[in-house]
């Protein structure tokens, strides 16, 4: 089959191997063609040249729009993280040239997306659907929800959850080392407890000088777009804090920094 990705970042570029292992023809578009160096994929150096499934992974809505009137393909995969407004108006321009739109927003990192064990949140045509069902259940674990904004919103309702708890778990180790609990201790607590898998994934490399794979601007991105989403619908209360969190951080010159590190920033300004 042939695939286009459009953006390659690290979920784009892993997107790109996962797909170059599994025996399918790859196309691949960035702004900066820099970053198609030594990928396993064909470059393209316009989007009317997407061919077949045309996967996208930009950063965001602003990018997302710049780029929608020039998409093309046999359908075209919103695999990024974006709001309920930019999604939808990037359906309705793509739509209207006659090109199908699903949302496959993916949980899980770069690695998840390489190794394929990613999750992709599905919405859309059932028919389009069950035409690429074989190849999502190559590339991941597929989770069909139908509606196309389902799909937007889960991913954005799952982002905010990790983030907003990472964001705690960084201010209670902070607490507990405040008054002169050794992190380890509290991770040794943490084991013990509901919380044991959480603390073995993220309490070492909250601590580590990693630069991670997410940055924090990236993830005040997602909070303010499932802020924005459960405006009117659902409690803004915990979210808009997190929010503040990270565009506090973000104003404080930590914008560039591992996600995960956000409740311990706070108070090394």
């Amino acid at each position: 089959m042939e695939v286009t990705v459009v953006g390659v970042g690290k979920m784009g570029s892993a997107f790109i191997k996962r797909t170059a292992r599994l025996g399918h023809t790859v196309y691949a578009w960035n702004r900066t063609k820099e970053k198609l160096s030594g990928l396993p994929a064909t470059p393209i150096s316009s989007l009317s040249e997407a061919r077949g499934l045309t996967a996208v992974f930009v950063a965001d809505d602003e990018a997302l729009l710049s780029i929608a009137g020039e998409l093309k393909g046999d359908v075209v995969v919103l695999m990024g993280t974006y709001s309920i407004q930019g999604a939808n108006s990037a359906r309705r321009v793509l739509e209207a040239k006659g090109v199908p739109v699903m949302a496959a927003p993916v949980v899980g990192g770069p690695g998840n997306v390489e190794r394929g064990d990613a999750i992709y949140l599905i919405g859309g045509s059932g028919a389009v659907y069950e035409k690429y069902a074989g190849f999502f259940a190559e590339v991941g674990k597929a989770v069909y929800l139908g509606d196309f904004e389902k799909a937007v919103v889960l991913k954005l309702a799952y982002n905010s959850l990790l983030i907003g708890a990472i964001s705690v778990l960084g201010e209670a180790i902070s607490l507990a080392s405040a008054y002169g609990i050794a992190p380890s201790v509290f991770k040794e607590l943490l084991q013990q407890t509901v919380f044991k898998d959480i603390a073995t994934a993220y309490v070492d490399r909250m601590l580590s000088n990693e630069p991670g794979t997410f940055a924090l601007k990236h993830a005040g991105k997602d909070v303010r777009y499932a802020t924005a989403a459960a405006l009117g619908k659902s409690g803004t209360m915990v979210l808009s804090a997190v929010r503040a969190l990270y565009e506090l951080l973000e104003l404080w010159g930590f914008g560039d920094a591992y996600y995960i590190k956000a409740g311990i920033l706070e108070t090394r300004r």
